[in-house]
This record gives structure tokens, C-alpha cells and sequence, in this order.
């Protein structure tokens, strides 16, 4: 009985053994058969022919390879099967345009008060505000009176210069009276009264000058010829206009009053303050400033910076505004700010009645940096790196297309200037739209062929 039983034990490790066997001969059949199925369609790019009409895959769009000659422009040439493939892979075509072309950084900015007719103005004395004749908004012309101030300092230096201008003329008569009797008084007399008349002199000058430097307009020939009354009315109204002065008794007018008035044409932007209020010498009262021209103060990307000069054309457009304001940059900063890594960039701009340009508005500029008279343009989507070089492509018949080197230059927009060996002038269209599928076409031919 054991011999039997080991009979079938061996039988049954064969009948195992030719199975597995069998399993691999199988597996290898499959692995060569797809490999070489892969091999095939490498070789016809998975495209089949049936009765010489294209299969699913060419009807989809995609390009039939070109016959390859090594060295020649043809060798890149992408061909498709129909002008209705073409269509199907979105590849359009659009003409190229011969055009002015302008380089333009596109920057933000913001509007600002011209610095050089901005005026924060204060009283040089503390007093009281007496009077306030302009308000918030009020258009000023140079010299007008913005408010009058009261205060005893300007009465004290009125009263020292009439006690100057009067002791001036007691030193002057008496050396006058000694020079006529100069014979009978001693030498040492007319030095001294020479020397009194000129001290006087010295001070009535310093008296002058200190109620010229508090903005009075005066000098001591006004007052040499007058009486002590007319002295004393004369400069109790110093500064002050009888439109100002109508409606009250010029001889209850006290000589404490200082106006404060507009260095230059203007609108007032700023005023601080009110009848009785008490002011201090220093303090910011009135803000003045002329609108006839706005700055525009562009921000520049550093990486940028090296692109602009002075002179260059600008062009701004406020937010809120369709109007867009040309000028042309008249400053630039020596350095970069310190918080935002931009250059700022200066334009004046003339008021406009029609749209004015309000301070601390925000806005969007252009800066021309580079222009062309005539540049060859093409849409930016037009131009591709596939590479080694930029290139775009040309229609080279029908259904089939060629790249063509060239160098991109001028950006505007969605437009780029283009330049190259154009032996036999520019090309008439080009590519648009669908250009990269061209592209990624080359690419793909290269890597198949070990190129890349």
C-alpha cells in the first residue's frame, strides 16, 4: 500500500508544476504582446489610417508628424491632418500689426499739496483773537487779512518806537543847537551830543525793526514830519484797512491789534481759530495753500527704479475719476523708503476747473520709460520659449505651421513688439491663441528624439 500512495503524491507535484509553468508562458505572451503594441504606436505617433481616411486620435487634432530632413527649417514644421483639425485644437490666427509702441510701468500714487505753496501760519505774539475775517474753504489772495490778533506785546513795541522816534528828534535839535553855537561851547559838548543823536538813532532802528519783523510795514519817514496826535493815530491802525476798520470808532481802536495775513494766493485748508480765544506765538492757526498745481507722488518698484528719469511722460487717473492727467516727472528721490521698498517719483499737475485734483486721493499712474515710432506687434500669447529661443509661428500652408526666431522687445498690455531676421519682412499673421499646443508639439518631438 505505501508504494501506490507515493505514486500519487509525484503525480500530483507534476500536475502542479506543469501549471505553474504554464501561468508564466502565458504572462510572458501578454508582456509581449503589449510591449509590442507600445512599440507600434511610438513608431505611428498612435495615429492609424483605415482606408486612408484618419483615425479618432487625428480627428481630434492632433498633429501628423512631419517627414524630418536633419539641418532644415521643414524638419520643425508641425503638420495637421485638415484645416478642420486646426479648428478642433483651437489654434488661431491673427494678423501682425505694424504700430507706435510705448514701454509703460504701471504704479500707484497719491496727490498732494504743492510743498513749496503750503503755508502753516501763526502769530508771532500771544494775545486774543480780536477778529476772524476768513473761514475754512475761502479763496485768499496775497495780503488779505486772515484774522487780527490782540495783544500787549505789539502795544508796548508801538509805544517804544514813538518814545525812539522822539527822543531821535530831541538829540537831533539839540546837536543842531550847538552846531550854531558851536564857538562858544566846548569841543567836548558837540562829541557828546554827536554821539546821544546816534545812539538814538540805533535805538529808534531797533524799535523799527521790531515791529517790521512781527510783519508791520513802516518806516521812521512816514513818521518825522507828523505831530504827536497824528503819531499816535496813525500807528494805532498800522496794518489795519478802513474796510476792516467799518463799523467801529477808530479812536476806540486799540493800538494792541496785529494781523495775520495770506503769504500768497490761495484756499484756506486749515483755520484753529475762534473770536476770544486765547493764542499762543507759534501755534498753528490758519493753513493756506495754492491749488493752482498739484503734486502726483508715484511709487516705483525698486526693481524698476533704474527705468525712470526726469522729463519722462506720466499719465494719472484718480480713483473716482475718468479724466487721466498728463504731465512729466520733475523729481525723483535719492533713496528707496526705508518701509516700503519703493522709489518715489514726482509729476506737477495744473488745476483743472473742470475735474480738480483733491489732496490725499489715491490713484493709479503710468510712466513711459521707452516708445517706437513703428514697432512690428504681436499678442503676447503669440510669442514662446521652446527652449533654446523665442519663437512664434507661421502659417506654412494649409494645415500646417512653422516657428520663426525672434527677439521680443516693448511690452504694452496683451501686445509685444517683436524683431528678427526678417529677410523678406516681417511675417503677415501669426499664431494666437493655441500657440503653446505648438509648442508642447516641439518639446514632445524633441524628447522622442533624445534632443532634451
Amino acid at each position: 500500500m505505501p508504494a501506490p500512495r507515493a505514486r500519487l503524491r509525484a503525480g500530483d507535484r507534476l500536475a502542479g508544476l506543469a501549471a505553474d509553468i504554464a501561468g508564466w508562458c502565458l504572462a510572458l505572451v501578454t508582456v509581449a504582446g503589449l510591449a509590442a503594441v507600445g512599440w507600434f504606436g511610438h513608431a505611428t505617433h498612435w495615429t492609424f489610417h483605415v482606408g486612408g481616411h484618419a483615425d479618432h486620435a487625428s480627428a481630434a487634432g492632433t498633429p501628423a508628424p512631419a517627414p524630418k530632413r536633419p539641418g532644415s527649417a521643414a524638419s520643425e514644421v508641425i503638420r495637421f491632418e485638415s484645416p478642420e483639425a486646426v479648428e478642433r485644437s483651437g489654434i488661431e490666427v491673427v494678423p501682425v500689426e505694424a504700430r507706435p509702441m510705448v514701454d509703460e510701468l504701471v504704479v500707484n500714487g497719491v496727490v498732494r499739496y504743492d510743498e513749496r505753496h503750503v503755508a502753516q501760519l501763526s502769530t508771532r505774539v500771544a494775545g486774543s483773537v480780536w477778529r476772524v475775517d476768513k473761514h475754512l474753504g475761502d479763496r485768499v489772495a496775497r495780503g488779505d487779512v486772515l484774522l487780527i490778533v490782540e495783544s500787549s506785546d505789539v502795544g508796548r513795541l508801538k509805544a517804544e518806537f514813538l518814545n525812539s522816534l522822539v527822543a531821535f528828534e530831541a538829540r537831533r535839535e539839540q546837536l543842531a543847537i550847538l552846531e550854531e553855537v558851536k564857538g562858544a561851547v566846548m569841543g567836548r559838548q558837540l562829541r557828546e551830543a554827536t554821539s546821544a543823536l546816534r545812539e538814538a538813532r540805533n535805538h529808534l532802528i531797533i524799535a523799527e525793526q521790531a515791529l517790521v519783523n512781527l510783519g508791520f510795514e513802516l518806516s521812521v519817514a512816514e513818521f518825522l514830519g507828523l505831530d504827536d496826535e497824528s503819531r499816535a493815530a496813525k500807528i494805532r491802525t498800522l496794518g489795519l484797512t478802513k474796510q476792516l476798520l467799518a463799523g467801529v470808532d477808530s479812536d476806540r481802536v486799540t493800538s494792541n491789534l496785529i494781523p495775520l495775513r495770506a503769504p500768497f494766493d490761495g484756499i484756506v485748508i486749515g483755520r484753529e481759530a475762534v473770536v476770544g480765544e486765547i493764542v499762543e506765538a507759534g501755534r498753528q492757526i490758519f493753513e493756506v495753500a495754492d491749488v493752482s498745481t498739484m503734486w502726483v507722488v508715484l511709487s516705483v518698484n525698486k526693481e524698476n527704479a533704474g527705468s525712470v528719469a526726469l522729463g519722462q511722460t506720466v499719465r494719472f487717473r484718480a480713483d473716482g475719476s475718468e479724466k487721466e492727467c498728463v504731465s512729466r516727472i520733475s523729481w525723483i528721490s535719492t533713496e528707496v523708503d526705508a518701509e516700503t521698498r519703493t522709489l518715489e517719483v514726482r509729476a506737477e499737475i495744473p488745476a483743472d476747473p473742470e475735474a480738480p485734483l483733491r489732496a490725499n486721493t489715491f490713484g493709479s499712474g503710468r510712466i513711459e520709460v521707452a516708445r517706437l515710432g513703428t514697432a512690428v506687434v504681436v499678442p503676447s500669447a503669440s510669442v514662446q520659449w521652446d527652449g533654446s529661443r523665442w519663437v512664434v509661428f507661421v502659417p506654412a500652408g494649409e494645415a500646417a505651421f512653422e516657428p520663426r526666431p525672434v527677439r521680443p522687445g516693448l511690452r504694452n498690455g496683451d501686445l509685444v513688439e517683436i524683431s528678427g531676421d526678417f529677410a523678406g519682412g516681417p511675417p503677415s499673421h501669426v499664431v494666437g491663441a493655441g500657440s503653446h499646443v505648438l509648442k508642447s508639439k516641439i518639446l514632445l518631438d524633441r524628447m522622442e528624439s533624445g534632443e532634451l
